[in-house]
Order: structure tokens, then sequence, then C-alpha cells
């Protein structure tokens, strides 16, 4: 039987986290300043970048269980807070003890690895900032920097996971204040769409210098955020580069496990206002892609696909 155009782009959906990982840009990070020191101011060329710990807060605005239910997930206080949120203990909705937390700078919001490096490392000080501050002096090697990450990201429930379909994490650049771009903010990774498959959310988007996604470009005039994230391909350019010759150019695609994808009663709050709360630690990475013309043109027409299906499944609960 032959398959719908639908079908198959749904399908080149499914296999996009996997098709993503094996074929990532690998990306150099210059952070200007050469903390080895040998000359270089860039780390070795790496493929994904790696996280562990982060404290991830989701909201129910109504019952997860309920498909088309609201969800807001987010490692910001200030989102938190804006929905009734108090650290503590609290009792379950199966009335059992609970205790919840804001998440802690930097260790439950930090990238803290690089992965798939060569076997010769240049990290040029790069540090995860959970055993040792930022800006540390480490024997002769100079001082740590590290990344941190802010994320709010919304999505509706289904009736097995969640589908996350806009929101945003923004990445900053941190040495403890021994430079000026202390707390700079480097890349925003706009959300476009997820996938749950069992356990495995990967969810993806592109990146932008719209910091704050009012059109206009926030890194006019800054080399440091401008040459921070590059291309390590051969010919290959900065992000930021890439992104002005082509907003949607670089792609990116963060990988992580939520078990179970929908809360159970006994990890579930009630605030006063009503919203659900349910935290987790979760663990992953973060790997970009820039793709050539024949793999981006595949890309969307899996994307375009999928939103048709969406779409259609819309029109029809109408």
């Amino acid at each position: 039987m032959k398959k719908s155009l639908i079908s198959l782009a749904v399908g080149a959906v499914v296999g996009l986290a996997a098709a993503f990982s094996a074929y990532a840009t690998p990306i150099t990070l210059n952070n200007a300043v050469d903390y080895g020191p040998n000359g270089s101011t860039s780390t070795s060329a790496v493929k994904e970048l790696g996280y562990t710990g982060t404290l991830a807060t989701s909201i129910y605005l109504g019952n997860p269980a309920t498909p088309g239910t609201a969800v807001i997930d987010t490692n910001m206080a200030s989102v938190m807070n804006a929905f009734g949120f108090s650290p503590g203990a609290h009792t379950s909705l199966a009335a059992t003890p609970l205790t919840f937390f804001y998440p802690s700078n930097p260790d439950n919001l930090n990238i803290n690895a690089l992965n798939n490096i060569p076997a010769v490392v240049d990290k040029n000080g790069f540090g995860d900032g959970e055993a040792i501050p930022y800006g540390t002096q480490i024997g002769t090697l100079g001082k740590l920097w590290g990344l941190t990450y802010l994320y709010r990201i919304n999505g509706v429930t289904s009736a097995t996971d969640v589908q996350f379909n806009s929101g945003f994490f923004d990445v900053f650049y941190q040495d403890g204040g021994v430079t000026a771009n202390n707390g700079k903010q480097l890349l925003r990774l706009n959300v476009t769409g997820s996938q749950f498959q069992s356990v495995n959310l990967s969810i993806f988007g592109n990146i932008s210098f719209d910091f704050d996604s009012n059109g206009t470009n926030d890194a006019i005039g800054d080399s440091f955020v401008q040459n921070f994230f590059k291309d390590a391909k051969l010919g290959g350019g900065t992000f930021y580069q890439d992104w002005l010759a082509n907003p949607n150019s670089v792609s990116w695609i963060v990988d992580t496990n939520v078990n179970p994808p929908l809360p159970t009663a006994n990890q579930l709050w009630a605030a006063p206002g009503g919203a659900l709360f349910r935290q987790s630690t979760l663990d992953g990475s973060i790997a970009f892609n820039v793709p050539e013309p024949g793999s981006l043109a595949l890309l969307g027409l899996a994307l375009a696909g999928l939103g048709l299906t969406q779409r259609r499944k819309a029109a029809t609960k109408q």
C-alpha cells in the first residue's frame, strides 16, 4: 500500500532525533580569551553540549490526564512565581510528601559538558561550574568559564505525553566576573516542535539573535556574541553569519528523558491558585545543525507534513 505524503513526512519527523544526532554539525566555542594557555581562544570542535541535573518545573493549567491541557516547563523562578510556586514541603494529590526547590545557580541550570570531543582536547578553560566556581584560578591553566541557560517552553497534553510547540532556551556566558562579558546572552533557541518516543523527549527549533523576539537583531555591534559559536566544518562560518543570511538556517535539538511523560498523582502539588506543579531533574544534550540544502529541504517537508497533520486533527475535533 502506498504511503501518503503526510505519512512519509511524519515518519521523517519520527526519525528526526536519531538523524540529527548522527549528522550534527561540529562547533567551536570562542570566548576571545586564552584560558589554556596555548594561543587559542577557542575550544576544540564538539558535536554536542551536555547537561546534567537540570531542575525542571512543569506547570499544568488543568488536569494533565485531559488531552489539550496547557503545560509550561521552565527553570525560571519568575515564571514559577507567576503561577503560585512556593518552595519547601508540600503534599501531593495522592497525599504523599513532596519537597520543591528553586533552581540553584549554576548547578541546576548549566551546560556542563562538551560531548564527542577528540582525543586531544582543548577546553580553553571550560568548566561545569558545580564543584568549582566560575572565575577560579586552576594552577597555571588560567580561570574557568561556563554556560548557563534559562528556558520556558509551552505545550499541551495528549493522551500519552506532552507536545511542546513554542517557547525558548536562552544561553548565557559566565566567568565569575573575570571579563566584561560575564552574564551576557549569547543565543536564543526558539522552539518550533517536539516529539516523544517512549520516555525520550526531543525538542527542536531554530537559533536566533533576536533575544527578546521583538523583531530586532540584539547582537549588532557585539563581536563577542557574534563570534562565540562557529560552525567547525571546513569553510563554515559563525552562527551569526548563518543567521543573517537565513534566520532558519541553523537548527537545534534538545534530547532528554521524562519518565513518565505525564505525571502521576503522587508527583503533583496543587498551588493555591489552582496550577499543578511537578519537579524533576533532567540530563541530556543539545546539538546544532547547519544542513546541506537537500537535508534542509527534507526537514522542511517533514515539519510541514507534521503541521498539516496537526491542523487536520484539529479540524476533525471541531
